[in-house]
């Protein structure tokens, strides 16, 4: 977690551009402070801060002083950055209440509450720094704002995600990548729509990039006001929309050529089951990546690429593929290692190797136990899912059942992993009982009327072969079909599920030179 020493030597260095707040050394007056305070700017400064001088220094800080205060700030960077998240929250909470009119300390909190598993603080927190001091907020750590939307959403608490995805783009700071982009825009509607605010909501429609996050819109009964403005901005299918939406991926790779560009438009290839085009654009980039030179983010498109292949009857390349990236990871970093543990079990579910999907779980779920509330909740409960599934496919009926357990418990906030052992199990009343109860709760609507979209069900992998029948039948009941229509609609045909017409995949390979006039 660097993101929490990066925030933390916010009060180390003025930052070009921002307006500054009071500095904790010019509002240290105590003589006996002011004893200590080389030593102790020269500890906030150090890259990183070393853990056992600031602790020096506060040694030498009885009193509750601003000083204090700025120590103490750094110090809980420095924790959790550490995982050490007990002693990171009790010197953030004493920091924010030396230094209670600095955004600082606040933005460190936000980090160090996001991942010690009381995302709403973190959000309160974060949000009361942006108004403070909005330039500050616009650094946050983008992975870190990400976790804390992810976090808000597997609680349930919609309504603060949207509002802090509705600052960030406030504050300018959802301008990096299209899908944060897109994501703030469906926010903000979601906000004005709360607040009766129709006109701003419709003449937000066209900020949206993502198709997806027009289809959440647009088959939901609570946003039909807006619903002649999509079809006249995207078209009744969306096509419109999702070219757009891919050029603008393209062009954002195209531009960086790394992995951070390269993860979104993956996906949504891969939304587009364009497996082909994935394997040919991006397996190349792991070229980069070598035994112990991790490559930042690559553990992110691995997943993806990986899934292509296997798809593409090249598991065996999969697997290598995989490999590979784990072997250029630092053996610390087992937060991010997870994503590779996971995809490793996303093979084994793909070809229905039950024996190796528990054991992929159990890897998972074993490591993610020993990084606690690093790990956020939807991850958890999706290998919980998947490992409850391959309990049952073996015949293993009391551990299944216990497993089953677990996943259903979560059901409210996170449906989409009881659905999947519904299904896996072929067991159609729960996952009817499910779906009904999802469409009728505000806070899971939005998924569940995503589920009930009509599909091209064009897989053939065994897992597909498996699930499509039984999510059919259970999409084409009839007291779905009614439920669905009482509170959204059920589209005539699939809509962004295949590439757009137009849409030139390879027109502009990256380079490391500006691309010519109208390359993009």
């Amino acid at each position: 977690m660097k993101y929490a020493v990066a925030t933390a030597l916010l009060l180390a260095v003025a930052v070009p551009g921002i307006a500054q707040v009071p500095d904790p050394l010019a509002m240290t007056t105590d003589p006996a402070d002011r004893a200590v305070m080389a030593e102790a700017a020269s500890a906030v400064a150090g890259r990183p801060p070393d853990l056992a001088k600031l602790d020096a220094v506060l040694a030498k800080l009885p009193r509750p002083t601003p000083l204090r205060g700025m120590v103490q700030t750094v110090r809980a960077g420095v924790l959790a950055s550490a995982r050490n998240a007990g002693p990171a929250v009790a010197a953030v909470e004493e920091a924010l209440r030396l230094l209670p009119d600095d955004p600082r300390p606040k933005l460190v909190a936000a980090g160090v509450y996001t991942f010690a598993g009381a995302p709403q603080r973190a959000a309160d927190l974060w949000m009361e720094a942006s108004r403070e001091s909005p330039d500050y907020a616009r650094t946050s750590d983008r992975y870190l704002m990400l976790a804390l939307v992810g976090r808000l959403t597997d609680i349930g608490d919609r309504v603060r995600a949207d509002r802090i995805s509705a600052r960030l783009d406030e504050i300018g700071f959802s301008a990096g990548l299209a899908p944060e982009r897109s994501s703030a825009a469906l926010a903000r509607i979601r906000e004005a729509i709360r607040n009766r605010q129709d006109a701003d909501a419709i003449q937000t429609v066209t900020a949206i990039g993502n198709p997806n996050d027009l289809l959440s819109l647009y088959v939901d009964r609570r946003y039909a006001a807006l619903w002649p403005r999509i079809t006249e901005w995207a078209g009744a299918d969306l096509a419109a929309q999702s070219l757009r939406y891919l050029n603008e991926l393209r062009a954002g790779w195209t531009a960086a050529d790394d992995f951070e560009t390269a993860t979104p438009y993956a996906r949504q290839l891969a939304r587009y089951q364009a497996f082909p085009t994935i394997v040919t654009l991006f397996l190349p980039m792991f070229e980069r990546v070598q035994p112990g030179a991790a490559q930042n983010g690559a553990e992110f498109l691995a997943p993806i690429v990986a899934r292509a292949l296997a798809t593409m009857d090249r598991g065996v390349e999969a697997r290598a593929l995989l490999a590979k990236v784990a072997a250029s990871m630092p053996p610390e970093d087992s937060g991010n290692a997870l994503n590779i543990d996971g995809a490793y079990l996303t093979l084994a579910s793909m070809t229905t190797n039950w024996p190796d999907v528990l054991a992929r779980a159990d890897t998972f779920l074993a490591r993610a136990r020993t990084l606690g509330s690093n790990v956020n909740r939807s991850a958890v409960t999706s290998v919980q899912a998947w490992r409850a599934c391959a309990l049952w496919r073996t015949n293993q009926g009391a551990a299944a059942q216990r497993a089953t357990a677990e996943v259903v418990l979560a059901e409210a906030i996170l449906p989409g992993a009881a659905m999947d052992v519904h299904v896996c199990r072929g067991d159609i009343a729960s996952a009817r009982a499910l779906l009904i109860a999802r469409l009728t709760d505000e806070a899971t609507r939005d998924w569940a009327l995503h589920y009930v979209q009509p599909r091209l069900d064009t897989m053939s992998t065994p897992l597909a072969r498996l699930v499509q029948p039984i999510e059919a039948a259970v999409r084409l009941a009839p007291d779905i079909v009614a439920t669905a229509n009482r509170f959204g609609r059920i589209l005539p045909q699939p809509v962004d599920a295949a590439l757009p017409k137009g849409f030139e995949a390879f027109r502009a390979p990256p380079r490391s030179k500006p691309l010519e006039p109208g390359a993009i």
